[in-house]
């Protein structure tokens, strides 16, 4: 892997990693909002936790994605796979 390639794919985990780090905190700031605006106006029945709830999978994928699998991680695997498919396939041809 020749340096170009590094710092290609260097760029595309820090782009994940970033886009992880604003996305939790727009989600932080959003469902503090909501939290407030609920308990001011109602103060009853907790709603913004559904929303908390749902929105919070989405954050929690999205740091899995970024952090434990890697950006681009799996998709590295994948091509490495195809193409090494596509060689054997070009091999059996040429021997066969």
């Amino acid at each position: 892997m020749d340096q170009e390639e590094k710092l290609k794919k260097a760029r595309k985990i820090v782009e994940a990693k970033l886009g992880f780090i604003r996305h939790f905190i727009i989600y932080f700031l959003v469902i503090l909002a909501l939290a407030i605006i609920n308990n001011f106006t109602s103060g009853g029945y907790q709603w913004w936790l559904w929303v908390a709830f749902g929105w919070g999978i989405g954050v929690f994928a999205n740091f899995l994605a970024a952090f434990v699998f890697g950006a681009g991680a799996l998709e590295d695997r994948l091509l490495k796979s195809e193409l090494e498919k596509m060689d054997e396939k070009s091999h059996e041809k040429e021997s066969g």
